[in-house]
């Protein structure tokens, strides 16, 4: 017959148990206090983490507008279809803002600002109080109607 040790954990709090009938509630309670805070520490972390990943995505697609108006706006410039010089206010000229249905509580507006002897474009992105600007310096190549670009 194999020898068991009294010291393990498990076997006082067995004799415990027999031997006290007031210590089992004592135990038990000890145990539903764990599990309970173990649960409310792991909804607590899953709650966090998932907020920080919805910021990303909606910084994402702020990133995302931003950028696709920027380049959409450069080739309708490098096409000659919007043509720079006939924005010369020097707040700056709003040339377009949009409300995309497809993503919530969002929107993307592009000015153009003359500086010096080139054209500032920045496209503003917000989506959900997430905001991301892009800008691009378009200086004159000579006397032409030529711009180039230069992303700030």
């Amino acid at each position: 017959m194999r020898r068991i040790s009294k010291t393990s954990a498990g076997l006082r709090a067995a004799h415990i148990l027999k031997s006290n009938d007031g210590a089992s509630i004592v135990l038990v309670s000890i145990i539903a206090i764990l599990v309970i805070t173990a649960v409310v520490i792991l909804r607590m972390s899953t709650s966090s983490l998932m907020a920080g990943s919805d910021k990303q995505y909606r910084q994402d697609q702020a990133y995302m507008m931003a950028t696709s108006m920027g380049a959409s706006l450069d080739n309708l410039i490098v096409t000659k279809t919007i043509r720079l010089t006939n924005y010369t206010d020097p707040n700056g000229t709003v040339i377009i803002t949009d409300s995309p249905t497809s993503i919530p509580n969002s929107s993307v507006t592009a000015t153009v600002t003359p500086s010096g002897v080139g054209y500032v474009l920045q496209v503003e992105a917000k989506v959900a109080g997430e905001t991301y600007i892009y800008s691009a310096y378009y200086s004159r190549a000579g006397n032409s109607d030529n711009f180039t670009r230069q992303i700030l």
